[in-house]
């Protein structure tokens, strides 16, 4: 378990399925979605690295945010995170709000461990 979130609400923080490895949705209680983004990102990578994975094996991420338009402003934090300008597929979306009023940003991966 990776935080108390998965006993109290009923769910996995990953889940692997034979090559796949699936995170479900990371957010930040830091003040600025810069902040979120850049720990959001730390947290995928620790994950990922558990799993003996690192950021080039995410094939698939989902972006929720609550202000689309500031965190297009992020691109090159999100840039830096992926090696050799390899990024994976993308999907970003704006909604009315996340789990806790304070996360501006929540991301989820699907990363693949195995030869495409």
């Amino acid at each position: 378990m990776y935080n108390p979130w998965e006993a109290e609400i009923g769910y996995s923080q990953v889940v692997v399925a034979g090559n796949n490895v699936y995170l479900s949705g990371i957010a930040s209680d830091k003040p600025t979605m810069e902040e979120q983004v850049r720990e959001i990102y730390s947290l995928i990578q620790n994950t990922l690295r558990d799993q003996g994975l690192g950021m080039e094996h995410i094939v698939k991420q989902v972006i929720y945010t609550t202000d689309i338009e500031s965190f297009k402003k992020l691109g090159k934090v999100r840039k830096e995170k992926f090696p050799n300008n390899q990024y994976p597929s993308s999907t970003l979306v704006e909604v009315k709000r996340l789990y806790s009023p304070n996360h501006l940003v929540e991301i989820e991966v699907i990363a693949f461990n195995g030869k495409a």
